[in-house]
């Protein structure tokens, strides 16, 4: 049994209560990790970073 299949079985036990009974700091430290794997299981776009004026435009940045 793989590490990511040990860890996938204990997220599914976790419950609210566990998570409310952590520190703020605890809490936000798992939620930070919980984060960087569903980063790490989420399959690679490929796509190329989009960058330039017209996604400043769409985003509302513009030069002043």
């Amino acid at each position: 049994m793989s590490i990511a299949t040990k860890v996938a079985a204990l997220l599914v036990a976790v419950r609210r209560q566990d998570v409310e009974e952590l520190s703020p700091v605890e809490r936000q430290r798992l939620a930070n990790l919980c984060r960087y794997v569903a980063s790490l299981a989420e399959p690679a776009t490929g796509a190329p970073e989009r960058t330039g004026v017209l996604l400043d435009l769409k985003s509302g940045r513009r030069a002043e």
